[in-house]
């Protein structure tokens, strides 16, 4: 389950002087510079009064501020010595989950590496649902603040409107809102807002299955930020890093040839279940008696974890031998570990939605490929549908890219796998 917790941000008389002593200020210089009174710039600096638009401005002429940062310090200068960021700007919180991420740490040192390089500005991180496109931008956020400083600003489908997050970056994130989900905002002025400022924003689901608004612009124009999507097709803007979010590996048919449960407990798949089961049941540990039936789970949920998760909270009242046994679509029914309050959901029904959701073309090349039990090469596929190989190529394109199909490469030929999950969707 994933929280949003505010971080505490320095008050404005602590920005303030922060940015004086990082200009290599006096207050007395800072004085001179601004045409105020050393007595008022201390006045402000210890909170006894608060400061005037006049004056805020003035202070941001004198320290030299531009773009983003002066936007921020007015800002934060204007809401009454209220919370205001440090730096080029606060990092707001972006969502944390009150569990530990399990099998990512792959994916997430290397969105980190190419978001840190001069490389790639933006990742498209897509995905079936459920399989953690949003935990693993919010793991990549945090790390990247932490390592970079970068200011963090989260759009998400789900999340609160902007206002409570912070004086400073409300109108930003409205107008970067606004921008992505509806075109409504001038492009150039938020450009002129971020400037040359660095600047991480993740646009957490709010843009699927259409052309996103404004972003080629905000990177050509922006040199200092960088973007994180997600969303369950990849988006269509040139030079960006796509990247398909598998689920998390699940043991092979041989895995008792390994012979140790600690090798077997070390499956991430394995890891994420155990652990939600512990969750369920205090004290929980995988035995041999249970290696089997933790192995058959995994595998017919194809390690997604949101599936897995739900299988866990489902060890409450059933058996793991029980839910080993079941059919997938049997387990496409069971309720969800986390919707909101007094919502139906199932594990089964964002599949489906994303299913229904494909273009027409996929969407039948989907199901014609799931006549198929065993695991086909593309030409395979063009010969036995008897469709042209671009025709294929361009569908498997969005079913790949929406985690509907696995491409499993070869040392010769890529196959294709359906996840069993979208197999019992879709019959």
């Amino acid at each position: 389950m994933v929280h949003r917790a505010e971080a505490q941000a320095p008050s404005f008389p602590e920005l303030l002087r922060f940015k004086r002593v990082q200009a290599g200020l006096t207050q007395r210089t800072l004085a001179d510079l601004s045409t105020i009174s050393p007595r008022t710039i201390r006045a402000l600096e210890s909170g006894r009064v608060n400061a005037r638009m006049q004056t805020v401005r003035l202070l941001a002429d004198a320290l030299g501020l531009e773009g983003l940062a002066r936007e921020l310090f007015v800002s934060a200068g204007l809401g009454s010595g209220g919370p205001a960021p440090a730096g080029a700007g606060p990092c707001l919180a972006v969502p944390r989950s009150v569990n530990a991420l399990i099998g990512r740490d792959v994916e997430v040192r290397a969105m980190v590496g190419a978001l840190e390089s001069d490389h790639r500005r933006m990742i498209s991180l897509s995905g079936l649902a459920g399989v953690g496109k949003s935990r693993v931008a919010a793991e990549t956020a945090a790390r990247l603040s932490s390592r970079r400083g970068w200011p963090v600003l989260w759009i998400g489908s789900g999340t609160a409107a902007p206002d409570g997050l912070g004086t400073a970056f409300g109108p930003l994130l409205r107008s970067l809102r606004l921008l992505v989900e509806s075109g409504a905002q001038d492009v150039s002025a938020v450009c002129r807002l971020i400037g040359r400022h660095e600047v991480l924003v993740v646009l957490d689901g709010v843009a699927d299955a259409r052309e996103p608004v404004g972003v080629e612009e905000l990177l050509a124009y922006c040199p200092g930020i960088r973007v994180i999507s997600t969303s369950r097709a990849p988006w269509n803007v040139a030079g960006i890093q796509g990247t398909v979010l598998a689920p998390l590996t699940v043991p092979g048919p041989d895995w008792e040839a390994a012979g140790s449960l600690d090798v077997l407990a070390a499956v991430p798949s394995v890891r994420l279940l155990v652990d939600r089961l512990s969750e369920i049941r205090p004290g929980f540990v995988l035995g041999r008696a249970d290696a089997g039936a933790a192995v058959r789970l995994c595998r017919t949920l194809d390690g997604l974890p949101a599936a897995l998760e739900a299988a866990a909270a489902g060890c409450g009242v059933l058996s793991l031998h029980r839910l080993a046994d079941m059919p997938p679509a049997q387990l496409l029914e069971l309720p969800a570990a986390t919707r909101p309050a007094g919502v139906p959901g199932t594990i089964g029904c964002p599949i489906r939605t994303g299913v229904e959701r494909l273009d027409p073309g996929p969407r039948t090349l989907l199901g014609e490929l799931a006549g198929f039990d065993k695991a086909l090469t593309v030409c395979e596929a063009a010969e036995v549908l008897d469709r042209p190989l671009p025709r294929v190529v361009d569908g498997l394109g969005a079913l790949t890219g929406g985690g509907f199909v696995r491409a499993a490469h070869e040392e010769a030929e890529t196959r294709l796998h359906l996840p069993n999950l979208v197999r019992a969707a879709l019959s």
